[in-house]
């Protein structure tokens, strides 16, 4: 801008040292989060129609799981977080949907997205709804990507394949839809 404070001259103000360090700096910061931003998760994307990713760890219960000791029934792989307000509002009707299909070889797993300083809150949760669950930053071994939008869910069906995903909170109506075509057959 120019200054006219001087009669019959005009001065372009330069940037200072300081303004142009700044702006170097913003720069590279931009850039670095470019380069962070575009790095692999350490997960290829899940596939439907593809054997579901390895999935080990410990449940907050302290036992052992391996997703592949679930083969031969249907199983909900659920992300979600105890301070998401859709998660809150799903987890009873998974409770329910699990209670009423358990006999059919239907099983839930529940991974927290939560930190680990909050796993407390997580197991609590899970005990109110007797649902079995893990925190994802615990997982031994984790094939799918460790953060979804929550809720979101993954239907393995009794081969062990990957036949859907759900994202946003599911009532029970909707839960039958999804689970119905994997439930006929045991």
């Amino acid at each position: 801008m120019p200054d006219l404070s001087l009669p019959g001259r005009i001065i372009r103000h330069r940037p200072t040292a300081a303004l142009a360090a700044a702006a170097y700096l913003f720069r590279a910061i931009l850039l670095l989060l470019g380069l962070v931003a575009a790095l692999p998760s350490g997960a290829a994307p899940v596939e439907i129609g593809q054997p579901a990713p390895v999935l080990k760890g410990t449940l907050v219960s302290g036992d052992r799981f391996d997703l592949a000791d679930f083969r031969g029934k249907v199983v909900l792989v659920n992300f979600y977080s105890s301070f998401c307000k859709s998660c809150a509002y799903e987890i009873g009707n998974l409770e329910t949907f699990r209670d009423d299909h358990r006999d059919d070889g239907f099983e839930i797993l529940m991974l927290g997205v939560d930190r680990l300083q909050d796993k407390g809150r997580v197991a609590r949760m899970l005990g109110t709804y007797n649902l079995q669950g893990a925190m994802v930053d615990e997982l031994e071994e984790c094939g799918f990507e460790r953060r979804y939008p929550t809720p979101t869910s993954f239907i393995i069906d009794r081969d062990g394949v990957v036949r859907d995903k759900a994202s946003g909170s599911k009532t029970l109506p909707r839960l039958r839809e999804l689970m119905a075509p994997h439930l006929g057959r045991h």
